[in-house]
């Protein structure tokens, strides 16, 4: 199925989105989106369909997620829509300073550091990179010494592996 047919839909676009960020079923999709029940269904088989999420039956419910082998795709499906900015910069300015000149990022000073909190309306926990490295520095302290391209990331709450440790 054409990956582009399926996200030329808005609620299924909608439906990754929210299954990004957590399991859903369909019921509470639908109620999210503000649509029926069996067009949450309609638009969750298309997506199943591209292999882009799966379904766990539970009980009578059937609980939605993201595939995992389908996030990197997703990233670079979305990261196609998202506008870049050019901002010129002193050498020697620091990343932080550079991504203070977009006025779409928020930056919060907290007790152990600076992070960026929110982009363009979308709050979550970021991360950044230097033309394609996780620096080792945090953004206040990396210095940038020639035209770089910074991206920022938001990290989705996705589990990897779960870990159980008993005390004993």
């Amino acid at each position: 199925m054409d990956l582009f047919h399926v996200l030329g839909n808005t609620n299924r676009r909608n439906i990754l989105q929210i299954l990004m960020k957590k399991e859903a079923h369909i019921a509470q999709l639908a109620r999210e989106l503000g649509i029926s029940n069996p067009v949450a269904l309609k638009h969750v088989v298309e997506l199943e369909k591209a292999g882009m999420i799966e379904r766990e039956k539970i009980g009578n419910s059937h609980v939605l997620r993201v595939k995992i082998e389908a996030v990197k795709t997703l990233k670079l499906a979305f990261g196609l829509f998202e506008e870049s900015f050019t901002v010129s910069v002193p050498k020697g300015t620091n990343v932080l300073d550079a991504l203070k000149k977009v006025s779409s990022i928020k930056v919060e000073k907290k007790p152990d550091g600076i992070y960026i909190t929110e982009i363009d309306g979308k709050k979550g926990h970021y991360i950044f990179e230097v033309n394609g490295k996780l620096p080792d520095k945090p953004a206040d302290q990396f210095l940038l010494e020639k035209d770089s391209e910074i991206e920022l990331k938001r990290l989705l709450p996705i589990v990897g592996k779960k870990i159980i440790i008993k005390i004993g």
